[in-house]
């Protein structure tokens, strides 16, 4: 249980934190605004991935979860930070 729960925890933030900065990439809103359509979405967006990793079977069920997101939404972001 605690592993799954670390991987909940910490891959689940950095998983929201990743999504929420590719919403601010392609969002044409001002700043202000972007940040908090980010600050509004990204608490309940952790939650959502941290129940999805529990519900999994297992730790490495878990991690491949929160890998198979989060890989795919790191690259976007490197896309536009060095583009």
């Amino acid at each position: 249980m605690w592993p799954k729960s670390l991987i909940a925890i910490i891959g689940g933030c950095l998983l929201s934190i990743s999504l929420m900065l590719n919403l601010n990439f392609i969002f044409p809103f001002e700043v202000d605004t972007r940040l908090f359509i980010g600050l509004l979405f990204s608490f309940p967006l952790w939650v959502g991935v941290m129940v999805w990793c529990y519900a999994s079977d297992s730790f490495k069920h878990a991690l491949k979860r929160c890998t198979a997101l989060f890989i795919p939404s790191a690259m976007f972001n490197a896309f536009f930070l060095i583009g």
